[in-house]
Order: structure tokens, then C-alpha cells, then sequence
């Protein structure tokens, strides 16, 4: 019995950080969205990549035509158009990788993924020259490669000699060489996102005034608000995807629910012990040192996104069956 309690107890902790992690998903989506962060972070990794500002100009070869190459009506973020346009600049304008955008107006761009394969055909088209009658000269893309500024020439010259002058097999190397970055930028992305998603919860925490303290300590202690947030949850975990409570109007209606079981959230009067009332979780200094701690504790658990606390719902209640079938 006393085990099903505490089961019941973490069920219900459960289900209140999977339906405020929902309203964090919410905000980080908006917040993504409206600053184009993920757009903004390929553009940033592709021209670190890409970038030859550091080697000093060449007269001819690829560099000259870095530095001839007309550009396109773009912000600065995109390209200076007193500077030229780098490599980077080039393989966006490239007709493979502007089809991605789809914008295509003067702004930043809105592309938020480049497939291995399509940066690597790309670059190795704007690598290659071409003849006078307009065909690629192929066998003219190793000595491109080698006027090519040093940082870049390094790099794509153990490309190129790996692949022994195969031009399919360069274009392989250059997939995974773009695929490895992003893995990198990926697991960047994911920690910056991470703290990101902390600042979100901090803020649905306070905003809602949900302490994982307190709510731990009012599912524990009250039989008849600990069983009705285990049926709210049960409804919950039933559901086959955790795309059938994303929008909107769901996480609202879960967060409506949750206030109304009684549990101490929201911005409202609670008893205190002198037979008065207070703001939830601030009653005296002891609630209030509880909330904050209760805060923090939120948050970092919030942060850890929606999808972890959905799939934990579902497994405890999954245990929750097999301990009363036993």
C-alpha cells in the first residue's frame, strides 16, 4: 500500500512537469521561431567552415573568383557586398541550396537544414571551373583546390588526396566532413538549447508558481487531490503520442485542470497554520525558502523537454499496472 502511494506520488509529479514542459516547448518553439535561431546557427557553422578571411588574397584560381563573384541583393548577415562574397556566401546562392530557402527575399535566410549530399554536390560545382564552352573541366578541380586560401586548402587538399583524385569520392569525403561538423554543432546546439530551456522553466515555474516541493508534499499528505491527479495523468498516458496534447488549447486545458485539483499552484490563497491564509507556498519563511528551492527543482526538470517526462508517464503507469497485477 505504502509503496502504491509513493508510486502515485511520482506519478503525479510526472504529469504536472509533463504538462509545464509542454508550455516550455511552447515558448522555446515561438522564441525559436521569431529569432530564427536555428537558421541562424547553420549559416554560422557552414561559414566558420567555409570562411578563407584569414589567408592572405591569391591572384587567381577559386580566390579570384571569391572575390569577383557578383552577389545577390542580401543583409549583412548574408553577405558584404563591399567585401565580395566567400565560399560560404557562394554555396547559398547555389542554385541547390537557395531552392532551401524559402523566403527569398532580402532578409536572413530562412534555411534550418542542408543535406550532406546537396552541400557536397554544391561546393564541388563552385570548386570546378569552367571551360570556355561553359562544361566543367573536372580534371582542373585538384589544382582549384590548391589556390584555394590556406585554411581551406589544408583541409580539402587531405579530402582530395584521400580520395585519389576521384571526384565522386571527394564528393563522398566532403559529405561526411559537412555531416561530422553538424554532428558537432548539433551537440552545441542541444547544450545551448538545454540552458535555454532552463531560463523557459524558471519562468513557467514562477509564472505559475509551481514548486515541485510543495506539490511533493501535498500529493503525499491528501489522498483525495493525489487520486484525482492520477486519473488526469492516467487520461494523459493514454493518449498514443505525445502530439495529441501539443497545441495550444491542450496545454492550457491540462494546466486549467491541474489548478482545479486543489494542488498548491497558481497564485492563490492556501491555509496557513495559525488557521489564516496566504499566497501558495509563501505562508511563512519556511513555505517560502520551500518554493524557491521548489522553483529551481522545477526548472531544471523542465528542462529536459516533454518527450522525457511522456515517456516516463507512460512506463510508471505501466509499473503501476504490473504492481497491482501482482
Amino acid at each position: 500500500m505504502f509503496a502504491n502511494s509513493i508510486l502515485d506520488v511520482v506519478i503525479g509529479l510526472v504529469f504536472v512537469f509533463f504538462v509545464c514542459s509542454l508550455a516550455v516547448s511552447g515558448v522555446n518553439e515561438f522564441v525559436r521561431t521569431l529569432l530564427n535561431t536555428r537558421a541562424k546557427a547553420l549559416w554560422t557553422a557552414v561559414n566558420r567552415m567555409l570562411d578563407p578571411s584569414e589567408a592572405a588574397a591569391q591572384p587567381e584560381g577559386i580566390t579570384a573568383r571569391l572575390d569577383d563573384a557578383p552577389t545577390r541583393d542580401q543583409p549583412a548577415s548574408r553577405a558584404d557586398p563591399e567585401a565580395g562574397a566567400s565560399l560560404a556566401h557562394l554555396l547559398y546562392d547555389h542554385p541547390l541550396i537557395a531552392r532551401l530557402d524559402p523566403t527569398r527575399l532580402n532578409r536572413p535566410t530562412r534555411i534550418t537544414h542542408i543535406a550532406p549530399t546537396e552541400f557536397a554536390r554544391a561546393l564541388v560545382d563552385i570548386l570546378t571551373p569552367e571551360g570556355d564552352d561553359g562544361s566543367k573541366r573536372w580534371d582542373q578541380l585538384g589544382a582549384e583546390i590548391r589556390a584555394l586560401p590556406r585554411p581551406l586548402r589544408a583541409q580539402f587538399l587531405v579530402l582530395y588526396e584521400e580520395a585519389e583524385g576521384n571526384v565522386l569520392r571527394f564528393r563522398e569525403a566532403l559529405e561526411g566532413w559537412f555531416d561530422s561538423s553538424m554532428r558537432r554543432v548539433s551537440e552545441w546546439y542541444k547544450r545551448r538549447t538545454r540552458i535555454v530551456m532552463f531560463g523557459y522553466g524558471l519562468l513557467v515555474a514562477v509564472a505559475f508558481n509551481v514548486s515541485a516541493v510543495h506539490v511533493t508534499t501535498e500529493l503525499y499528505a491528501n489522498d483525495v487531490v493525489r487520486e484525482t491527479v492520477v486519473d488526469l495523468a492516467a487520461t494523459q498516458a493514454a493518449q498514443a503520442d505525445l502530439q495529441d496534447c501539443s497545441d495550444r488549447t491542450c496545454v492550457e486545458d491540462e494546466i486549467a485542470k491541474i489548478v482545479d485539483t486543489g494542488l498548491p499552484v497558481f497564485w492563490r490563497s492556501c491555509p496557513d497554520g495559525d488557521g489564516g491564509s496566504g499566497l501558495c507556498g509563501f505562508q511563512d519563511g519556511r513555505a517560502t525558502a520551500g518554493t524557491i528551492i521548489g522553483w529551481l527543482i522545477t526548472a531544471a526538470a523542465l528542462s529536459v523537454g516533454a518527450a522525457f517526462w511522456f515517456a516516463l508517464l507512460k512506463r510508471a503507469f505501466q509499473v503501476r499496472s504490473s504492481m497491482r497485477a501482482a
